[in-house]
């Protein structure tokens, strides 16, 4: 750290530091903690590069460094860095992304250096005074790292430049704490490096800021003196009704653990029915291009349109097989990677995937509720009417159809709840977003009907064309 050229920066900024150079030898670079001090902290705007030079060691390599970072001062990343929720991973991939470039270019003997993971203990860093520890360490790996960074700063430069901030805003969008929940180090990487995402983050980002307006508001009465409100499924052991202590031991065990017993309670919630919504999207070759990009876009609207509301949601994809999903939160960001990297190569058996969710959906001992599907696909998705229609007696069928080739016919339509057709026009940039929000409204509409208790009117075959 004595040869950091960075001003402005205190001792969070250090700790900060720690955590990115770990989230970096998680991804394979073993980078000094100066580099990844400054570096990190001119990204997240945390400090700003020396007026003039400081530190320790040689001049001119120090120089080199502090004068790129005042280029890098200059870029659009660090301007607009309160534009984008830093957390420590986020900053980690960034600076590995800057950092992949650079390191093809260090001596042999400082490329094959294996990375290794520094204490986070805060009090070891704090007994430490970079300057009198300078002569007591070899500083040839930083001062080789700083001398590459200065010579090839025209590679740091440009990966600076091609960062897309657009998927930085929206990975955060779905700030969870300081931890980005269910979401791998490689996964977010692959979503910053990957130039071919670019389309369906920036449709994500014309509907998420108004999808993400809504707050769920949950109603409750409480009643403190003159006994108890009701008997409820959950409460304090005190409150148990004392029926329930009649079981024998191991049931009553079961049913505490299941959630199964009742308690008095001085308040009552007023509970919505326990839904499950399955967002399956059509993974299959046939969707690449445009029709992608708006079913992968609508699909992370609605379902974080969902969670917010206080459902349960759930994200899958689905080709020749209905493959595991993702549950969504209305705070996390784990489905954000998977659905813009999901990949799928097995060809196509609709019917197979209808069955597989039939069976899970008919298993007796389900306890998610119940359940509404989400079908987002192309005009040829042949199902068969029989699956379909055992289908739609367990649960409501909301259909997207997305580019069809010619009229939409298919047999099994008037099993669908409600039909959305999306042609060349309703796709086009500058109406795709105003029709997906269409979409989620309708379907907000029918969960608001039966929050209510009115009857939900479902969409005639073919009718609804968006």
């Amino acid at each position: 750290m004595a040869l950091s050229q960075l001003e402005g920066a205190g001792a969070l900024a250090l700790m900060r530091a720690v955590a990115w150079h770990n989230a970096l030898a998680r991804l394979g670079y073993s980078v000094p903690l100066v580099v990844v001090h400054d570096l990190g902290c001119l990204v997240a705007g945390l400090g700003r590069p020396a007026s003039q030079l400081r530190g320790l060691g040689d001049p001119e390599v120090g120089e080199g460094w502090r004068r790129l970072l005042v280029e890098l001062a200059d870029a659009e990343l660090v301007r607009s860095q309160a534009g984008w929720k830093h957390r420590d991973p986020m900053v980690g991939v960034v600076l590995a992304r800057i950092f992949s470039s650079i390191v093809p270019q260090l001596p042999e003997e400082v490329r094959v250096l294996r990375p290794n993971l520094l204490p986070v203990d805060v009090v070891q860093y704090t007994r430490v005074e970079p300057n009198t520890a300078w002569g007591r360490y070899d500083q040839s790996v930083a001062t080789a790292w700083l001398r590459s960074m200065h010579d090839h700063r025209l590679l740091a430069i440009l990966e600076v430049e091609q960062i897309d901030l657009d998927a930085l805003r929206l990975l955060g969008l779905f700030r969870g704490g300081e931890a980005l929940p269910g979401v791998d180090l490689a996964d977010l990487y692959n979503v910053i490096i990957s130039p071919s995402l670019a389309d369906v983050i920036d449709f994500s980002m014309e509907l998420l800021p108004s999808i993400l307006e809504v707050k769920r508001e949950a109603g409750q009465q409480a009643f403190s003196i003159d006994g108890y409100a009701s008997i409820e499924r959950r409460g304090n052991i005190d409150d148990l009704v004392l029926t329930q202590l009649a079981y024998d031991e191991d049931i009553f065990e079961r049913k505490f653990i299941d959630g199964e017993l009742f308690y008095f309670t001085h308040e009552k919630e007023h509970e919505n029915e326990r839904r499950t919504h399955q967002v399956l999207v059509d993974g299959s070759a046939s969707m690449r291009g445009v029709r992608e990009v708006f079913a992968r876009g609508l699909a992370l609207a609605l379902c974080k349109r969902l969670a917010m509301l206080g459902e349960d949601v759930v994200l899958r994809f689905f080709d020749s097989r209905l493959y595991e999903g993702v549950k969504v939160s209305g705070t996390g960001s784990a489905e954000v990677p998977y659905a813009l990297q999901f990949r799928a190569e097995r060809g196509r058996n609709y019917a197979r995937v209808i069955r597989q969710l039939n069976a899970e959906l008919g298993q007796p001992r389900r306890r998610d509720g119940a359940a509404l599907v989400y079908l987002l696909t192309h005009g040829e998705c042949q199902l068969p009417p029989e699956d379909v229609q055992q289908l739609a007696s367990r649960a409501p069928i909301y259909g997207v159809y997305i580019l069809p080739g010619g009229p939409l016919e298919l047999p099994y339509l008037e099993s669908l709840h409600r039909i959305h057709v999306i042609d060349a026009e309703a796709i086009s940039h500058g109406r795709r977003a105003h029709k997906a929000r269409q979409i989620i409204e309708d379907v907000q509409t029918d969960l608001q009907a039966r929050a209510s208790g009115r009857r939900v009117t479902a969409g005639r075959p073919g009718g609804r064309r968006s």
